[in-house]
């Protein structure tokens, strides 16, 4: 702020703002035409669905690591865990990944699953009529052809709905003597002592030999 009986200051304001602004009114005919190109591309593929299935694997860094989300494909451990090669899952609207590693068996179990859920709804047409033939995944017989419909969803297998909210608990007697909060401090503080008092232990020990 101008302090003062003094001359106020040039205020350099010509910077042609205009210029560096970008409009998007094209954005809701865009949205329309994505709409067309996937209704064009369901009817092109038909009865295959538009999407393939993917992973889910948990999101990166500290901050985000609890939520899970969509990956770019399946580890090769997980095929494996599901009966499956790469080179097949690729023809049957499976994505795969060469690169991911399963670090937990958490995210191992709850893609194999997804898988093996998949497996069981998927229907296999065969390569030529009335010949059908087993593998990995055998070919769907001629009854299931029949009511064979088209996934159009955008992930074909959403992910589980996320729990936002813990409903409140009444506090019980018991959770009152467990005493958690001290429980934790406790805990903590044996972490950070564990080295320090291995290694007094160690040398009484030798000090008594």
């Amino acid at each position: 702020m101008v302090k003062h009986n003094n001359a106020l200051p040039s205020t350099h304001l010509r910077k042609h703002w205009d210029g560096y602004v970008r409009t998007w009114y094209n954005q809701p005919a865009r949205k329309t035409r994505r709409a067309n190109e996937r209704k064009e591309k369901a009817a092109r593929i038909f009865p295959r669905p538009i999407q393939k299935l993917r992973p889910l694997v948990s999101a990166c860094t500290r901050k985000y690591n609890t939520k899970i989300r969509y990956g770019r494909g399946f580890t090769l451990t997980e095929l494996k865990a599901a009966k499956l090669n790469a080179r097949f899952a690729q023809t049957v609207g499976i994505c795969v990944d060469h690169r991911r590693v399963n670090t937990n068996d958490v995210s191992l179990k709850r893609n194999t699953d997804r898988l093996e859920d998949y497996k069981k709804n998927l229907i296999l047409f065969p390569k030529r009529d009335g010949k059908f033939k087993k593998g990995m995944v055998d070919d769907s017989t001629a009854d299931k052809l029949k009511d064979a419909t088209q996934n159009t969803d955008k992930h074909l297998v959403a992910k589980p709905a996320a729990k936002l909210r813990q409903k409140p608990v009444k506090i019980t007697d018991e959770m009152r003597a467990a005493m958690s909060y001290r429980r934790l401090r406790i805990e903590r503080t044996n972490q950070k002592w564990t080295g320090r008092r291995e290694r007094r232990a160690k040398l009484a020990a030798e000090k008594t030999k």
